[in-house]
């Protein structure tokens, strides 16, 4: 209820001692952790777990986190006294700016690093993505452990994901 609907994708290893395979009746609320994929312009989630809620309140938590994030990302550049506390963020979102630089403020509550990771992975237009080489060579900035740590975060958060090995990376907004 808070996305359009999207296929998701769990691949189950039927060989794999000791996995947990837990099948959800349809109509039943569960949490999903995985990567988001685009694929000739259809979105997809690649699911590493599915997880039956246990609690109403973790849904009602969400929608509650759905509609901060939106009226926090409609707003656009807040003043700083109407910028929520921290412990009030959804998470994954910095409501912090202080960082110095070329003083560009972070897209979508990223940290420096992050926006300018996220900036040059949507503009590159090739088929298989940037290479975190590509990105190195780019950010002569930011070393290699930081552009790491950035990737994995886009990654995990769903702005990103990996095209023809787990070096490439292409923008979940890229058509």
């Amino acid at each position: 209820m808070t996305a359009a609907p999207m296929d998701v994708r769990q691949w189950v290893d039927t060989d794999e001692a000791g996995s947990e395979n837990v099948v959800v009746p349809p109509g039943t609320y569960v949490k999903v952790a995985g990567h988001l994929r685009s694929f000739q312009n259809k979105k997809s989630l690649v699911a590493f777990k599915i997880m039956p809620l246990e609690d109403m309140n973790e849904f009602t938590s969400h929608l509650l986190e759905v509609v901060n994030a939106h009226m926090i990302l409609g707003k656009g550049s807040m003043s700083a006294s109407m910028k929520m506390p921290p412990s009030l963020a959804p998470m994954g979102m910095s409501t912090v700016a202080s960082y110095g630089g070329s003083g560009a403020l972070p897209l979508r509550g990223l940290s420096q690093p992050q926006s300018q990771v996220l900036n040059l992975i949507k503009s590159c237009t090739t088929t298989e993505g940037i290479s975190l080489q590509d990105l190195k060579s780019q950010l002569h900035n930011m070393n290699l452990p930081t552009i790491k740590k950035a990737v994995e975060f886009l990654s995990s958060e769903g702005h990103i994901y990996s095209t023809v090995d787990d070096d490439h990376f292409k923008s979940t907004d890229a058509d």
